[in-house]
């Protein structure tokens, strides 16, 4: 029997939901990403790594990792580690990163308590996952406090545009092609529906800037991709916090899995109103 509709609130406040669903659309996700995108989100997972700026060595949290896409387009020398809450998700990481022969550690938690001590990452990244969160301010607390003292936060999702034309065919293309394609292409309508609502739902770029700097984030910018339909924010961690939770898994060593994703234009929210808060 199929399970009952939740709006992105709901499905938000009950992982189990977001996880079965994800689960369900695994097999089918990056071929589905491609096509929505209509092949421009690798690209825009490239944009979202330059603003990184990581060291060789560097250990960066790549967070609702998803199957790897982002984290396996870093360059050699850095140490991505992946945190998802759907198993089956890390499983074709896995197999993506085993087949280009890089190591990507990852492990199955849940972004509102994450299964890592303070100060451990060098930089995170979150490739259109931030939506999902069930409580926005509690997981961007989360991942500063596993980030070291000046480390950078880079998160790219989906935006609101700002121009109305586009903002009205950017909902036009949500709300009619987004879950067609879907079921034309076999991967089930349900997950695109959410897909749809979350967007639509989730604060616009502006507001996501205040919230950052409002969870602790300092030198918080953003600028727009796709005529405003994505963005990409960044910001640095700044103060400490008390000690709590494992290690990241050091490379090649897979954590025990749990059961429990042209042309720009750039904006910024001052280091005052960004400032710590906690």
């Amino acid at each position: 029997m199929r399970s009952p509709q939740l709006s992105p609130d709901a499905r938000r406040q009950a992982p189990g939901a977001i996880r079965r669903m994800f689960e369900a659309v695994a097999p089918r996700y990056d071929r589905m990403n491609r096509i929505l995108s209509v092949g421009l989100d690798q690209g825009w997972r490239r944009a979202a790594l330059r603003e990184l700026d990581c060291a060789p060595g560097s250990r960066v949290l790549d967070l609702c990792c998803g199957t790897g896409d982002l984290a396996l387009l870093l360059p050699r020398g850095v140490r991505p580690v992946g945190c998802d809450l759907t198993p089956a998700m890390l499983e074709i990481a896995d197999a993506k990163a085993a087949r280009r022969r890089v190591a990507f550690p990852g492990v199955a938690g849940d972004a509102m308590r994450l299964p890592f001590a303070d100060d451990v990452f060098d930089a995170a990244v979150v490739g259109f996952g931030i939506r999902n969160l069930p409580d926005l301010e509690r997981g961007l607390a989360e991942i500063r406090r596993v980030l070291s003292p000046g480390a950078k936060l880079v998160i790219l999702e989906f935006s609101r545009p700002e121009r109305r034309v586009v903002r009205l065919g950017h909902g036009a293309w949500l709300r009619l092609a987004v879950p067609g394609l879907a079921r034309l292409a076999a991967a089930g309508g349900e997950p695109y529906d959410y897909l749809r609502d979350s967007i639509l739902s989730f604060p616009d770029a502006g507001a996501l800037a205040r919230t950052l700097g409002g969870a602790g984030f300092g030198a918080v910018s953003y600028r727009h991709l796709a005529l405003g339909t994505v963005a990409i924010h960044w910001g640095s961690r700044e103060r400490r916090t008390a000690s709590r939770g494992p290690a990241p898994p050091e490379d090649g060593n897979r954590a025990t899995r749990a059961p429990e994703g042209t042309g720009a234009a750039r904006s910024s929210v001052s280091r005052s109103a960004a400032s710590s808060t906690a």
